[in-house]
C-alpha cells in the first residue's frame, strides 16, 4: 500500500505476472479498498496558499510494480501508465515536440507515480497561479532500454520504472519546455527541485548552466539538462 500523507492513498492491486495493462483516471480518487497497513509516507503537504480551490487528487493504485535491474540495465513488471494530461501536469513528446508524450513512454512503477503526483500536486498548491508541469519521458512499458532508436537523444537509463524528466517551468508560462536558459522560471524551478528532494528522491540531475541547487550528492548538475529535471527515486523493493 503506497500512502503519500494525506494525499494520496493506494488500493488494493493483484500481482501478475508481466505488465499490467492499467492506467490511472486522472478526474476521479480511486476509492481505497484495503487498510492503511504497512503504509510509506512521505513528507508532502495539502497546504495551499491562499486556500485556493483545487482538483481532488489523484490516487495511485498499489499494483505490485516491480523495477527490476538498475535504471541502466533493467526492467519494469506490473507498472502503470501516467495519463497524458492530469490537474497538475501535462506530458511532452521531446521526439515530435508537442503535447501530449506518446502511450509508450509514460510507464513507471506504482512509487514512482504516487511520489511524482505528490510533489506536483503540493507544488501547485504552494504556487497559486503555476502553470500545470510539463512531464517528459518515464519509462517504456515493459521498462528495458530507451536510447536514441526510441527517437532523439534517447536515455542511457529510464530502463526500470523509477526515473522521470520533469521540464522547469518557463517565465511566459506556456506548456512547453524552455528553449534556452533564459525562458527558466529559477525560482519556481528551484522551489520543483527542492520538493522532489524533500519528499525524498534519491537523485535530480539539473542543468550545468541553470543555476539550481540543493544537497550534495542529491542534485547533481550534469550536461543536457538545462531545459529539464531528471529525478529518480531509490529502489527500496516490495
Amino acid at each position: 500500500m503506497l500512502v503519500l500523507g494525506p494525499l494520496l492513498s493506494g488500493c488494493g492491486g493483484e500481482r501478475i505476472d508481466g505488465i499490467r495493462l492499467l492506467q490511472m483516471s486522472p478526474a476521479p480518487v480511486i476509492a481505497a479498498q484495503a487498510g492503511d497497513n504497512d503504509a510509506v509516507h512521505l513528507g508532502v503537504s495539502l497546504t495551499g496558499a491562499g486556500g485556493r480551490s483545487v482538483a481532488p487528487p489523484v490516487t495511485v493504485p498499489d499494483v505490485g510494480s516491480l523495477a527490476l535491474g538498475t535504471p541502466t540495465n533493467g526492467g519494469l513488471a506490473n507498472g502503470l501508465q501516467l495519463p497524458a494530461t492530469g490537474p497538475d501536469w501535462v506530458s511532452w513528446n521531446s521526439v515530435l515536440r508537442r503535447v501530449p508524450n506518446g502511450p509508450e513512454r509514460r510507464w513507471a512503477t506504482d512509487r514512482l507515480l504516487a511520489f511524482l503526483l505528490a510533489v506536483l500536486r503540493d507544488y501547485r498548491l504552494a504556487n497559486p497561479g503555476a502553470p500545470q508541469i510539463v512531464v517528459g519521458d518515464l519509462s517504456r512499458p515493459g521498462g528495458g532500454p530507451f536510447g536514441s532508436e526510441y527517437g532523439g537523444l534517447g536515455h542511457r537509463s529510464h530502463q526500470n520504472g523509477l526515473d522521470v524528466d520533469v521540464y522547469y517551468p518557463r517565465l511566459d508560462r506556456t506548456l512547453q519546455p524552455p528553449g534556452s536558459v533564459a525562458d527558466v522560471d529559477r525560482a519556481l524551478a528551484q522551489d520543483l527541485v527542492s520538493r522532489f528532494v524533500a519528499a525524498g528522491a534519491q537523485f535530480t540531475f539539473v542543468g550545468l548552466h541553470v543555476g539550481l541547487g540543493g544537497p550534495a550528492g542529491v542534485v547533481q548538475a550534469i550536461d543536457h539538462h538545462d531545459d529539464h529535471v531528471h529525478v529518480r527515486i531509490a529502489n527500496i523493493g516490495r
